[in-house]
């Protein structure tokens, strides 16, 4: 065994320490590597910041806990490329939330819905209702589902529709009339970005007069250059403080270059 006659790097190993608790736990708040290591909250804050500019680590903003680092090329599985995904839009979302002020959540599709995996609503200056991590998304009535129906390759769509034709859910009734749901669809398509059904009122089943959050979005897809989509990001506010037509006029081409801006960072790692 090697055995060098030197001292050994203090400030390194620390740091090389924090580093193993984030890849070892998944994800993991300032409070809990304070208590795992002992180290300073305040030492560990620098410790943090240095490893997410070296890309090792990155901060959700849902809920501020630190994850690891996206994984070395041709190594990774979905849940990988997923985390990869929130980690390149964290920054772009912050970013789009400083210029428009609205709050944003991005998701993905999992099976036959949509998965909220990154939001910034917890910093918005409006209150909001906080979706969290995993919340399950109506892929045919949310703004996020219509406009990643919209986009993906036919023969996915296809293969999501078919399912959703045979699911017993309430929320998932509409697919089978089919004559509306592509009129949906390709009025969705014409005009770039997906909006709420008008019924929708958050819940996966509920209409809005059953169940109200008071919300309107606005979604775009984040695309690959083969005509994949990776995903959604949206926009939400409040009912009735804003139109529709306001919000486009406002909001839409930021949300566009954030979606672009996460879409060349997903292709070029």
């Amino acid at each position: 065994m090697w055995d060098p006659k030197v001292k050994t790097i203090t400030a390194l190993d620390r740091g090389l320490a924090v580093l193993d608790v984030v890849r070892s736990t998944g994800s993991t708040s300032l409070q809990a590597l304070h208590d795992e290591t002992g180290l300073p909250k305040a030492t560990l804050l620098r410790i943090l910041v240095t490893l997410e500019r070296r890309a090792l680590i990155w901060r959700r903003i849902a809920d501020g806990h630190y994850c690891p680092g996206s994984p070395p090329q041709g190594s990774r599985r979905q849940s990988e490329l997923t985390d990869r995904l929130a980690q390149f839009a964290a920054p772009e979302l912050d970013r789009l939330q400083a210029e428009i002020l609205w709050p944003s959540d991005l998701a993905i599709r999992r099976g036959n819905a949509m998965v909220l995996c990154e939001t910034n609503r917890a910093e918005s200056y409006f209150m909001i209702r906080r979706d969290s991590i995993g919340f399950q998304v109506n892929m045919l009535r949310s703004a996020v589902g219509r406009a990643y129906l919209a986009f993906c390759p036919e023969k996915e769509r296809e293969t999501i529709l078919a399912a959703l034709r045979r699911s017993r859910r309430g929320g998932d009734a509409i697919a089978r009339d089919a004559a509306n749901l592509t009129r949906s669809i390709e009025h969705t398509r014409r005009r770039g970005y997906g909006v709420r059904e008008q019924g929708f009122g958050g819940d996966y089943d509920k209409t809005r007069t059953e169940a109200n959050d008071r919300l309107e979005a606005l979604a775009v897809p984040i695309m690959e250059e083969k005509g994949r989509v990776y995903g959604c990001v949206n926009i939400v506010w409040i009912q009735g403080v804003r139109t529709l037509d306001q919000m486009v006029a406002q909001c839409l081409e930021p949300l566009r270059r954030s979606a672009d801006a996460i879409a060349r960072k997903m292709s070029a790692r």
